[in-house]
């Protein structure tokens, strides 16, 4: 497994945790993971490079999952 996977997984491992074992509202958790993602974003990028990032995950289409309640199998 690469890194890219790696981190992949382990935050969505984390996130289906505090939806499953905790009860957190999905949309707490998914708004704190963004908030997270542009603050690092943010951190590491100039301005115009922040910019181009922001444009891009607006523009990109997000397939949903085809679950009722996230669970890990």
């Amino acid at each position: 497994m690469d890194n890219q996977e790696k981190v992949y997984h382990d935050l969505f491992d984390h996130a289906l945790h505090l939806l499953n074992d905790h009860s957190i509202p999905v949309e707490l958790v998914a708004g704190t993971m963004m908030a997270i993602g542009q603050r690092l974003y943010k951190t590491h990028l100039d301005d115009e490079e922040y910019e181009r990032m922001i444009d891009f995950i607006i523009k990109t289409k997000v397939k949903p999952y085809k679950v009722e309640k996230l669970t890990i199998h």
